[in-house]
């Protein structure tokens, strides 16, 4: 039997010979895994383990519906690229949008010819009644543990566990410290989430550096809940934003946000919890009646209160930084993009409201 021989990916002529990517989160390794399928020699730095902060926990949920059709059409590239890395990593349930503003969602998707399905019939831990509803075909929930296993898997080799606390750029390239040690690349592609802001400044770079606060709480399904429930973004008859979506079996995740008043900064992580904690499990006693108000378990993560969804680009000579909120539904997109970026010296097109 002959066994194929695996037949490089093509690299453009000026590419670096090597490049340092910081951050391992999803897109992080998801550009360490795009540059290494095109041969290029990668690091990829992080001080924790892979999928920290802000790509950790079982699910998230995956969506074309966005208010901008940009954007869903950057989900439609997303969720084939998925597909290419294999199967199975993200569950067809469904995206179930409601409340005031729906009418914004369906003019963004009819824009760019994706399906939906206005007053659907609905799978959702509540047997309150929703109106309007738009269900998102397409949309569900990304195994969060499966594609950290991919990516992890087709990025080892470069992995390294290190804190790296300064760049600079020197005439033949960038030299990252990490962990006690100097070393030069060709290229950087800063993709550190919360950790962006201070190693960007080094190199004249400024993406926006608000942090503030956020807390989901995970619950048990009641067994008179519906199987294989949707996907929901919904606001509540208290006008609170929600996403929520199935985590582990019998287990359903709900996330609320809260006002600046109890999620700036200056508010402390502690008491910033304590207030996600109390309003999302007065959500769920009030309009969830087929969950249990008790809490499994908790996630919590920084965020930028200045960005919504969106996927943002910066580049000062050498280094490429990526930032943005809600970015794991992109990450296939977001590594591709970032690994031609560094090939080919460029700057991808930001999506979303401009920052």
């Amino acid at each position: 039997m002959m066994v194929p021989i695996p037949v490089p990916h093509p690299t453009h002529p000026t590419q670096p010979r090597s490049v340092a990517v910081i951050g391992a989160g999803v897109t992080g390794l998801a550009t360490t895994a795009a540059l290494l399928e095109r041969g290029v020699p990668v690091a990829c730095f992080d001080r924790g383990a892979p999928l920290g902060e802000r790509s950790a926990g079982e699910s998230r949920i995956f969506r074309y519906a966005h208010r901008d059709p940009v954007l869903v059409e950057a989900a439609v590239q997303a969720r084939a690229l998925f597909s290419e890395w294999a199967e199975g990593l993200i569950e067809p349930v469904g995206t179930v949008i409601s409340g005031g503003g729906a009418q914004e969602w369906t003019t963004a998707m009819a824009a760019s010819g994706v399906e939906y399905i206005e007053n659907p019939g609905l799978r959702l831990p509540t047997s309150r009644r929703q109106e309007p509803a738009v269900l998102d075909p397409a949309g569900g929930v990304i195994r969060v543990d499966r594609v950290g296993e991919l990516l992890v898997k087709r990025s080892q080799a470069a992995l390294r566990s290190a804190y790296v606390y300064a760049l600079e750029e020197k005439p033949d390239g960038v030299v990252v410290h990490a962990g006690g040690v100097s070393e030069r690349f060709d290229a950087v592609v800063l993709a550190a989430g919360s950790g962006n802001a201070p190693l960007a400044a080094q190199v004249g770079l400024y993406p926006p550096a608000d942090l503030a606060h956020h807390a989901r709480f995970t619950f048990r399904l009641r067994e008179t809940a519906p199987p294989s429930p949707q996907c929901w973004i919904t606001t509540s008859s208290a006008e609170m934003h929600t996403y929520q979506h199935s985590g582990a079996p019998g287990q359903w995740a709900v996330g609320v946000e809260l006002g600046p008043e109890d999620t700036r900064w200056e508010v402390g992580r502690e008491a910033a919890v304590a207030a996600a904690e109390a309003a999302t499990v007065t959500y769920v006693k009030n309009e969830l009646d087929l969950v249990d108000p008790e809490i499994v378990s908790s996630l919590y993560c920084t965020t930028n209160p200045t960005l919504d969804d969106g996927i943002h680009y910066r580049r000062q000579g050498r280094v490429l930084c990526v930032y943005g909120e809600n970015l794991f539904k992109f990450a296939p997109l977001i590594g591709r993009e970032c690994a031609d970026a560094v090939l080919n010296e460029s700057v991808p097109d930001s999506l979303g409201p401009a920052t």
